[in-house]
């Protein structure tokens, strides 16, 4: 998917210093194994989405924990739990629970009688130190987080406080480190696409250094001109929804079990199952390295809606309203690239797209 790459380098607060074992992700390929699990591909996640890949035969030391480690017999390897932990199996539609014994993932799976192909995989993931979820799918997604250095840039700034022809450092700075965030799918334990969906310099200070120049006169000062207002919402029927109208909502009618109905000046409803609230940030195919087909292989278009997948799942239908009143509308969630609690929406011209910026939205998903 080309066209959330960029749209990522806006958000990347959501970043916090990881620990010992949230901030690893390690790929293992086991050998022999009794019960033939060995065989399969292991992706243990901590607490955040942090990866390093690593090889057959590179050195394990970073997984010493009291919630998970890795052992070593002979040539195999596979993960073990600790005892006590609650441990969640979802495998296709079917949701496993159990309390773990001292044992290896592949005997934890031996004992509740899991089956799996040949071309599945397994994902443990550490919620916390009581908490433990294993995934078995043959396609997995998760967010590898790559830290490099960043070394501190030079900012020269004129200056009429000082003589011409001479400078003077303000601000010697500091080298700090760059985060990028990618998005990496596997299937069928082939490593598919790794995308890169947040980038953050945060921490390197810049050297600014002041050089002497003449003194300007003040401009004079120019007239602002007036916006224009936004152009009325077109009221129409999309395409892939028929039955859905796109006039002015009046009212939300709530029941008991979070979800409710959507009534429209037209009169006619439209039911929603869930409400969420998160924040939308505009974009469109006239942003660099915005492209203009989706995820889904759609091309972009007004109503077409970016989402992190855990969050939100490909080909939900919505309606969002924003902050200010701004009524979005229909949309489907057709796009990925971003991270976390957020969505992205297109919009048609670039002019919309800066009147929107950024705002906090209510997400109705719709039945």
């Amino acid at each position: 998917m080309e066209s959330g790459k960029k749209r990522g380098q806006r958000r990347w607060g959501w970043l916090h210093k990881a620990v010992t074992l949230s901030a690893v992700l390690v790929v293992l390929f086991s050998a022999l194994s009794a019960a033939g699990w060995a065989d399969a591909l292991y992706i243990l996640t901590g607490v955040e989405d942090t990866a390093i890949v690593l090889k057959e035969d590179a050195y394990v030391s970073a997984l010493s924990s009291k919630q998970v480690y890795l052992t070593e017999t002979g040539s195999s390897r596979d993960v073990i739990l600790t005892e006590g932990q609650d441990v969640t199996v979802r495998h296709g539609d079917e949701v496993l629970t159990a309390v773990s014994k001292e044992e290896r993932v592949s005997a934890l799976l031996d004992r509740m009688r899991v089956e799996m192909s040949p071309l599945e995989m397994i994902a443990v993931h550490v919620k916390d130190e009581n908490n433990v979820e294993i995934v078995i799918s043959e396609d997995l997604t998760y967010y590898d987080r790559e830290t490099t250095a960043a070394p501190r840039e030079t900012v020269r700034v004129p200056s009429d406080k000082i003589p011409v022809g001479t400078e003077q450092v303000v601000q010697e700075g500091k080298d700090g480190e760059r985060t990028c965030v990618y998005e990496v799918t596997w299937s069928g334990g082939e490593m598919l696409s790794r995308q890169l969906v947040e980038e953050a310099t945060n921490n390197a200070v810049s050297r600014i250094v002041e050089y002497g120049v003449e003194p300007e006169p003040a401009p004079a000062p120019e007239e602002k001109p007036v916006p224009e207002p936004d152009p009325e919402p077109v009221v129409k029927t999309p395409a892939n929804n028929s039955s859905l109208p796109m006039d002015k909502l009046v009212d939300v009618v709530k029941n008991g079990n979070g979800g409710g109905t959507l009534v429209f000046k037209s009169g006619r409803t439209v039911k929603f199952k869930a409400i969420k609230n998160m924040t939308a940030t505009a974009y469109n195919k006239d942003e660099p390295k915005v492209g203009t087909i989706t995820a889904s292989g759609t091309k972009v278009h007004k109503g077409v809606v970016a989402v992190d997948r855990r969050v939100i799942k490909l080909g939900t239908k919505m309606y969002i309203v924003a902050s200010g009143g701004y009524e979005y509308g229909y949309s489907v969630a057709e796009d990925t690239g971003v991270f976390g609690n957020v969505i992205d929406l297109y919009f048609e011209s670039y002019k919309g797209m800066q009147q929107f910026g950024r705002r906090s939205c209510t997400v109705y998903i719709l039945e």
